[in-house]
């Protein structure tokens, strides 16, 4: 198998794992998500619309996709739009899908994960 993964260096693996962790929240993926699905750039507003969140929750999680480049923010006066900056973003979620579908019960049965989340 060709791989052409980055070095392996400490910088490297803490981005990789911050990546992960950005989209590792449910509530967090949840939002990428319905930005991802949308027709166009969503403001907070409409992502509060779909998603049943508050808007300070709402904006907090976006901070956090900005800050990965997970999704991009323009202004429009007072309001904020967000659309995915990367497909790559998006292939990470359909690769968990992939894994999912061979068998969710494996994965949603992960003690050692369920275990990390509590510390």
């Amino acid at each position: 198998m060709s791989v052409s993964l980055l070095q392996s260096t400490d910088d490297v693996n803490e981005a990789r794992a911050t990546i992960f962790r950005a989209l590792g929240d449910a509530t967090r993926l949840r939002i990428y998500q319905t930005i991802v699905e949308a027709d166009g750039p969503l403001n907070v507003t409409e992502i509060c619309e779909r998603t049943d969140l508050s808007a300070n929750l709402v904006s907090h999680h976006l901070q956090c996709l900005k800050n990965c480049q997970l999704v991009t923010v323009e202004r429009d006066g007072r309001k904020r739009f967000y659309e995915v900056a990367r497909t790559e973003g998006i292939r990470l979620v359909e690769l968990a899908d992939e894994c999912i579908r061979q068998n969710i019960e494996s994965v949603l049965g992960c003690e050692i994960v369920r275990d990390d989340d509590d510390s």
